[in-house]
């Protein structure tokens, strides 16, 4: 019997352990009053926010916050020997401690089509520099995505917008709304970032936007694009469930993950080799949206466009994707990025891949430096 109460005594102990250090962690990185989970991809120092959006809570997203060592607090405007102690980090809510506190901008990321948040060098890079980093997983995606859902599934791009304007409002909750905002999109999520930010007072709330080989146009040879394209979109809008071959081509993923040539390792099943099956409603959505983008836009906020120096696509594996963009063509980039707004910054990274911040060195530290000149010019 001694034996049991002994037992049991351990095991509430314990209990209360982790859920004291789980407190900790959420007051070190300034937690809020939301359900928050560790993140059960990248583990500590990631904390995660699932949450419902939209007129009847049709969407489910999730926020991704990294908490790391610094969570931002590397910019401060006292010295770092007054938070030398456990209780001044635990404090780390109160008034005092916050105006000791400089952020230079709050960061939120949106992923690509098959893609979800996994970045961990992104996070880590962003929070030595002095920048809250968030990333979103967008409805069916990643974190996000539920049993029995279509994996990336979209019929307009402004599906994203609810979820976007609850993320926005959690970080501006949590950082406070002097702190300013950046938005940083990937291929599809460039796209993504472009439009919502002109549908929002063109993106007059956010300091900068920064885009990582924004999707602006499909990459297909003239007659595909310009003929064949809004033909089938037009089709898509009328029959959305019709089907189309998904890609088998796994070259691109090949550049990417540690097994093959690339350096990095992510879960295959939310970002699949090759890519996600793709309908008509799909192309509809994405034509719709490059017919915007490529008519120009008026963001207001100063724009950081980078992309590779070339492009390559082919069946067959080739040394040529260790150094390309596999997925986009390079000169659409720069085409259509031009014309987004009054103040937009255009930069190559030679060696870059489609995800610059997975390029292999030294492509990858000069796109951060890239973003990291920009953002430090302009906030």
């Amino acid at each position: 019997m001694k034996n049991k109460v002994a037992l049991v005594a351990v095991i509430l102990v314990s209990f209360a352990f982790v859920q004291f250090s789980l407190a900790s962690e959420l007051l070190k990185c300034g937690g809020v009053e939301r359900s928050v989970q560790e993140d059960p991809l990248l583990g500590k120092p990631f904390v995660i926010y699932p949450f419902d959006a939209g007129d009847s809570a049709q969407y489910h997203a999730t926020i991704v916050r990294y908490c790391g060592p610094a969570a931002g607090s590397v910019a401060f405007a006292g010295s770092l020997d007054s938070l030398n102690n456990d209780s001044a980090v635990v404090e780390s809510d109160s008034a005092a401690l916050k105006d000791k506190l400089v952020r230079k901008a709050a960061v939120l990321y949106i992923h690509g089509f098959n893609d979800y948040f996994f970045q961990r060098n992104l996070a880590e890079k962003m929070d030595s520099a002095g920048y809250a980093f968030y990333a979103i997983d967008l409805h069916k995606y990643g974190r996000s995505y539920r049993e029995g859902e279509t994996m990336g599934e979209l019929r307009d791009i402004q599906e994203y917008y609810a979820e976007l304007d609850s993320a926005i409002a959690f970080v501006r909750k949590v950082e406070g709304d002097s702190v300013p905002l950046v938005m940083l999109g990937h291929s599809t999520g460039g796209l993504i970032a472009c439009l919502y930010a002109a549908d929002r007072e063109n993106g007059a709330g956010f300091a900068a936007i920064v885009l990582n080989s924004p999707f602006l146009e499909m990459n297909y040879v003239w007659p595909i694009r310009r003929i064949g394209a809004p033909v089938l979109s037009a089709v898509g809008a009328i029959f959305p469930n019709l089907g189309i071959p998904r890609s088998k081509n796994e070259n691109y993923d090949k550049s990417l993950l540690k097994a093959d040539y690339g350096e990095w390792e992510y879960d295959s099943k939310l970002k699949v080799r090759g890519s996600l099956a793709i309908d008509f409603g799909w192309l509809h959505a994405i034509h719709q949206g490059h017919v915007r983008v490529q008519a120009g836009l008026r963001l207001s906020p100063p724009v950081l466009v980078m992309h590779s120096g070339c492009s390559f696509i082919d069946d067959d594996w080739s040394e040529e994707y260790t150094r390309c963009d596999g997925v986009l063509n390079v000169e659409h980039i720069r085409e259509y990025g031009r014309n987004l707004g009054p103040s937009v910054q255009l930069e190559e990274i030679e060696g870059g891949l489609h995800d610059l911040f997975l390029s292999h060195l030294p492509a990858r530290d000069n796109a951060y430096r890239k973003m990291f000149q920009f953002l430090d010019s302009r906030l």
